[in-house]
């Protein structure tokens, strides 16, 4: 890997954690807010960072950056599932075999798995945290054949104390839902057991 993109960056604190990195060739910082890009800058200009020509930041929607060649660990967090959907669906035919895709979605997940489903990128790994309160799913994400399909609902999401917990606050937040698609995700839900 030798670049990190970090689509939406807001802060870039992830992003910037990378700079320890010595195969780090580049970091790029993205996001759309012109107020979180001169907050940015601003940050750079203020900072003790030595390793700033590093680091590239863009005033850009995701479904509109372009990506460069070589390996590279994309990451996407902190948005909805549909808009990280439309992101993926200008950045699919852009990736390479030697590129990573990390997505954490906050909303819309059985919408975004729905699509990731049927798309060219497979699943390597993916896991549920806990922080402050709210649960996340992280996905690990490449269009190596090696590895498996996403699947809809998900599966080592659920496993481990943290998977556990999530599925139940998932059982029971879902479980208001009247929907046809909401009664068969807490089906499956209820029907696990590790």
């Amino acid at each position: 890997m030798n670049s990190i993109w970090d689509i939406g960056c807001d802060h870039g604190i992830l992003g910037l954690s990378f700079l320890q990195y010595p195969a780090i060739t580049k970091i790029h910082l993205v996001d759309p807010s012109i107020d979180v890009i001169r907050t940015l800058h601003n940050k750079l200009i203020d900072s003790y960072i030595t390793k700033q020509p590093l680091i590239e930041i863009q005033h850009k929607k995701g479904q509109d950056v372009i990506l460069n060649p070589e390996p590279k660990v994309i990451f996407i967090a902190g948005m909805g599932g549909r808009e990280i959907q439309e992101i993926i669906k200008n950045l699919l035919p852009q990736l390479t075999p030697f590129d990573r895709l990390v997505i954490s979605p906050h909303r819309n997940i059985l919408e975004l798995r729905q699509f990731l489903q049927v798309s060219a990128l497979r699943l390597v790994d993916e896991v549920a945290i806990q922080e402050d309160g709210q649960f996340y799913q992280i996905l690990c994400l490449e269009t190596s054949v090696q590895f498996p399909a996403v699947s809809l609902y998900g599966e080592k999401i659920w496993q481990g104390p943290v998977g556990e917990q999530y599925r139940q606050h998932q059982i029971r937040s879902i479980g208001l839902h009247q929907d046809k698609a909401s009664k068969a995700y807490v089906s499956y839900l209820k029907l696990l057991s590790y």
